[in-house]
């Protein structure tokens, strides 16, 4: 019953991410490029820099002075004003020193969260 629950929990966090998501971003004014970063590469990141899709450098770190264990979520959110672009780029670099790179264009107006594991990338 106890490996029932831990599996059960990360979809009912995925739902409840997913439904979070997609009230926050119905408001007009609300940007559209915000999504949730669910990090399930198992390693606390310390960085996560965006950026727009084949561009040759990175984005400021959107976490600030925050890091973000593994098996948990944060909806990054992007000032109306400031952010325009839908296709995306991620680098996470990680508390024991290394990154990883996700470079597949992911396009975050379309989706609600995305989901970081070791070597992929999801979108939902």
């Amino acid at each position: 019953m106890r490996s029932l629950k831990l599996v059960f929990l990360p979809a009912v966090v995925l739902a409840c991410a997913l439904l979070a998501c997609m009230f926050s971003q119905q408001g007009s004014s609300q940007n559209r490029a915000n999504f949730w970063f669910l990090n399930n590469t198992g390693k606390t990141v310390t960085t996560f820099n965006v950026s727009q899709h084949a561009a040759q450098t990175w984005g400021g770190n959107v976490l600030g002075q925050a890091t973000l264990p593994s098996d948990v979520g944060v909806v990054i959110v992007f000032p109306a004003d400031v952010h325009h672009v839908c296709v995306e780029d991620f680098r996470l670099v990680f508390a024991d020193g290394t990154s990883q790179v996700y470079q597949q264009g992911m396009n975050v107006c379309q989706l609600h969260a995305v989901q970081f594991n070791a070597d992929t990338a999801d979108g939902f």
